[in-house]
């Protein structure tokens, strides 16, 4: 019995001995791979907008686990009304997603941040009015009141500069996306912007409508652009393949099963309408994917063509080396 009770004793102070020198090993070696846990760096990206299916391609890598197979745990921040360019050089993002015009804006004005993936290869800016006022191409909103956001200003100017019209010609205002239309509706506003993916909401505030696209009269800008700064290309150039590599493989598959993809967006957002969020993906799947490049493509003439017209307007004092706006590095041809 002593024997018997002697071993269990030895048995015992040898496990806790065991035990003690784990802890010790986990607090004081917690690199070594055979006791760490796989570790996932925190990724905060600055979006352009509430959340939307137009991001599904994003929510696609994250909801599959495509961002965690590298090693990232993504945060999906909404957009407030920040100077998303800024708050990039400010490190409150790793990523943020900005547009043709604001890109290059922000880099005009020192701030280091580039282009590294385009969601949308065309432009989804365009122009609502009512049916009846006949309002269909850009030589109509000559006296018309126009209401804009932040990013549909430029993209606006672009069009009636290439179409020879003098802004001033066209009284352009602020809009508030929030009231769905209604000052379209209620006639506060002869033209209203949005993005193509808005049909559905235009219809109900207005019924049948006219639209005036971009990109029909030569303003072929990217839209939602993923940027980051210089120094993380140039520090964390592994962070930026990874997170780019994932976001291209959710795109990818976020167009093979959009209705699915189009849904994600509720996960994040649990108001939305799921009718809507399938709208706005299958218009802008033919924006996203066009056939002729790779997801995420970027060439110097779309932004040449912006930097250019901002020029023309003023905004912009003098040209900037347009290779200095975005590099392809990262994505797979």
């Amino acid at each position: 019995m002593l024997s018997r009770y002697i071993y269990r004793k030895s048995v015992a102070v040898i496990v806790a001995v065991c035990v003690l020198i784990l802890i010790f090993a986990l607090c004081c070696f917690p690199q070594l791979p055979f006791i760490s846990e796989e570790r996932t760096k925190q990724i905060r990206v600055g979006l352009s907008w509430s959340h939307e299916a137009q991001f599904a391609g994003l929510y696609w890598a994250d909801k599959h686990g495509y961002y965690r197979e590298e090693g990232l745990d993504v945060e999906f921040v909404p957009y407030t009304g920040e100077d998303l360019a800024r708050a990039l050089v400010d490190q409150k993002y790793d990523f943020a997603l900005l547009q043709t015009d604001t890109l290059i804006l922000a880099r005009a004005r020192g701030l280091r941040v580039k282009a590294v993936f385009a969601d949308y290869q065309l432009l989804p800016t365009c122009f609502f009015s009512k049916k009846h006022a006949n309002i269909t191409k850009p030589e109509h909103l000559i006296g018309k009141t126009v209401g804009v956001t932040y990013s549909e200003r430029y993209p606006l100017l672009a069009m009636l500069m290439k179409k020879g019209i003098n802004p001033s010609y066209v009284k352009i205002v602020e809009r508030d996306p929030s009231l769905g239309y209604s000052a379209l509706a209620d006639g506060s506003l002869d033209v209203e912007a949005g993005w193509i993916t808005d049909g559905e909401t235009v219809r109900a505030a207005v019924g049948e409508y006219n639209v005036i696209y971009c990109y029909d009269y030569g303003v072929n800008w990217y839209a939602d652009i993923i940027a980051t700064t210089d120094d993380m290309i140039t520090h964390d150039r592994e962070t930026v393949e990874k997170f780019v590599s994932a976001t291209a493989r959710g795109w990818r598959d976020a167009i093979a099963n959009a209705d699915e993809a189009a849904l994600l967006a509720e996960e994040y957002e649990s108001s939305l309408n799921e009718s809507h969020l399938k709208h706005v993906l299958e218009c802008s799947i033919p924006l996203i994917f066009i056939g002729d490049r790779p997801l995420g493509w970027m060439d110097e003439s779309a932004f040449r063509n912006a930097q250019e017209i901002l020029v023309k307007l003023g905004t912009l004092q003098k040209q900037i080396d347009v290779n200095t706006l975005f590099t392809t590095e990262f994505i797979k041809i």
